[in-house]
């Protein structure tokens, strides 16, 4: 598939069929069209693109995603630069920390990785989804729409680069014919925009039998159908206002055979039996994923996986890791409505595999954040979460629990290296889950528990360090020196408890004494004491019923007996005598 179609597409201005040049700003002219910096796109001939990538899925997988299922053009432009930033920080090619630098795209690096050719794409599509932004404000402002065909421009130079290198790279039929329909794609939009209506008829014409030819090679051809019927609203308008111009003929002197090229890869590849698969070995045994779907899901994957590993900002790993997860969960949905595949048990288990291995490895990112807090290695920002040991045994509990799902796996062999690791996972996490229940227990105050607890972490330690001794590996390696830290930490910290242990008996001891001093001491008796209540049982005792019998000085008493030996004078002569008769009977009746 050569260049030669692409001359024929967009119909240069040099045919002689086509309606003359127009001198306004209108007409463009590939030729004319650089980007800001001039680079060039090289076409080395002797380089082959050795992976195959399937442009329409992952465009449309971007932009349903996030943001177009909604026209929601700016969110979907802000992905695309997120994502560039991503990949150039996974494949280390920065362009400079003060002053920019550019830096081509070579033959080289498209071949060495596919996440290059993935670059060129999204470039594209972030300035297409710009330009489809700057849309809705064009019809009000007038400098919005000058705005907006210059980065429809550059979106097309991104296309015709992206399809050269396809073409030259000598990628596979399908990713060519899915370059030159989104270049033609690309180029009818600027054409329609600039109101170009013969030379943007031709190019979504071009673009649409490319993806109608495309739908009936492949066994999904869907997506290739609503792509086509996308595009017929904007070829029949283009349509319309040919016609409203008089204009009759509107194809090119070479447009009858436009296609003649086309049709005879289309039927190559039709008639070509072989396949290039993807082949898989693990456990001792293989298997082979010929669907093209499948596997550029997982190319995606591995590089997610890759950039996860490498990524030092904790949210953007956490997103990485939920874009794998939810691969591997498509992956294997596809793997069993697939009739074609052989072993598809042992394609799902290993699937299955790999899902719960990055599980627990997104739990370990997030329970190394909560453990550098705990540490003060990362500083707590204001408004977030405090951390606490607690956390970190949740944690744990997760990770210990997909690894109990993960020895549930039936292709796993029960003897091999895996099946072992998994064990020595199990045990050294175990001992992690341990010594945090431990530090709960410290910073509750119960010491006595906490000793124990840290005694029975020293032993999980033995028995890891004895499981993992077993096996000679990096990551056993690398266990045996944590070990080695966390025993160090464990007999520290079962110190402290300790001797907190002690203080406390000691303390408890003097209370005690104080108690038992003062128990039985009245209020009336400790008036001028104070003393601090902590609680009800501590209030004393007012007084006792009934009360205690005290001693009291007995009163003295005097007797006179002196008075018996007095004689006292007589004094009958002063006391008035009563008088009897007639008078006083007077008396009587007058009341005196």
């Amino acid at each position: 598939f050569s260049l030669f179609l692409a001359n024929k597409a967009v119909v240069s201005t040099q045919s002689t069929g086509m309606v003359a040049e127009d001198t306004n700003l209108s007409d463009v002219r590939i030729e004319d069209i650089k980007l800001e910096d001039g680079e060039t796109v090289d076409k080395p001939e002797e380089l082959v693109c050795p992976f195959a990538l399937s442009l329409l899925k992952e465009i449309k997988g971007y932009q349903n995603l996030h943001g177009l299922k909604h026209d929601d053009y700016q969110r979907y432009r802000q992905y695309c630069t997120r994502r560039l930033h991503r990949i150039y920080k996974g494949l280390k090619f920065l362009h400079g920390s003060k002053k920019f630098t550019n830096k081509k795209i070579t033959p080289e690096l498209l071949v060495k990785d596919s996440r290059y050719m993935l670059i060129i794409l999204l470039r594209a599509e972030r300035a297409w989804a710009y330009a489809m932004d700057l849309k809705q404000f064009a019809s009000t402002e007038s400098r919005k729409q000058v705005h907006l065909i210059a980065k429809l421009k550059k979106a097309v130079i991104y296309a015709e680069e992206l399809k050269s290198n396809c073409v030259s790279l000598k990628c596979d039929t399908t990713t060519q014919l899915e370059a030159k329909a989104y270049h033609h794609y690309m180029l009818g939009v600027l054409l329609f925009e600039q109101g170009n209506w013969q030379k943007a008829v031709l190019s979504l014409s071009a673009a649409q039998n490319i993806y109608n030819r495309l739908a009936d090679a492949v066994e999904d051809g869907e997506l290739y159908r609503e792509r086509h019927d996308e595009m017929s609203p904007k070829v029949q308008y283009c349509l319309y206002n040919i016609q409203s111009m008089g204009v009759e003929h509107i194809e090119g002197e070479d447009g009858e055979d436009l296609f003649k090229e086309l049709d005879s890869i289309i039927a190559s590849k039709a008639n070509n039996t072989t396949v290039a698969v993807r082949e898989i070995k693990w456990e001792g045994k293989s298997f082979s994923i010929s669907n093209d779907d499948i596997k550029i899901q997982l190319v995606q994957m591995e590089d997610n996986i890759q950039l996860a590993k490498e990524c030092t900002d904790h949210d953007k790993r956490l997103e990485l890791y939920e874009e794998i997860l939810s691969a591997c969960r498509e992956i294997t949905q596809q793997i069993k409505k697939t009739d074609k595949m052989e072993n598809v048990e042992f394609a799902t288990d290993y699937f299955t595999y790999i899902r719960v291995v990055n599980t627990v490895d997104r739990f370990l990112a997030m329970a190394q954040q909560v453990s550098d807090k705990l540490s003060g290695v990362v500083e707590t920002r204001p408004g977030s979460k405090i951390a606490r040991p607690e956390d970190l045994v949740r944690l744990y509990d997760i990770i210990l629990q997909n690894y109990a799902d993960m020895k549930d796996i039936n292709s796993l062999d029960r003897d091999g290296n895996t099946y072992r690791m998994i064990d020595i996972n199990t045990l050294f996490y175990r001992t992690k889950r341990c010594f945090y229940i431990a530090e709960c227990h410290l910073g509750q105050s119960n010491w006595l528990n906490a000793i124990v607890l840290y005694d029975k972490c020293s032993e999980h330690i033995e028995q890891t360090e004895q499981a993992a001794q077993e096996i000679s590996s990096p990551r056993t390696q690398k266990m045996l020196e944590e070990l080695q830290l966390l025993s160090k930490q464990i007999y520290s910290q079962r110190c402290s408890a300790h001797a907190s242990a002690f203080l406390q008996t000691q303390l408890v001891e003097e209370e005690m004494k104080e108690i038992s001093s003062d128990k039985n001491k009245m209020l009336a008796e400790s008036l001028e004491d104070f003393k601090i209540l902590k609680n009800e049982n501590d209030l004393p005792t007012i007084a006792t019923l009934p009360p205690d019998f005290q001693p009291i000085p007995c009163k003295p008493t005097f007797f006179d007996i002196s008075l018996n030996h007095i004689e006292f004078p007589d004094l009958g002569d002063r006391v008035e005598k009563e008088s009897s008769g007639l008078s006083s009977f007077t008396k009587w009746i007058w009341g005196r």
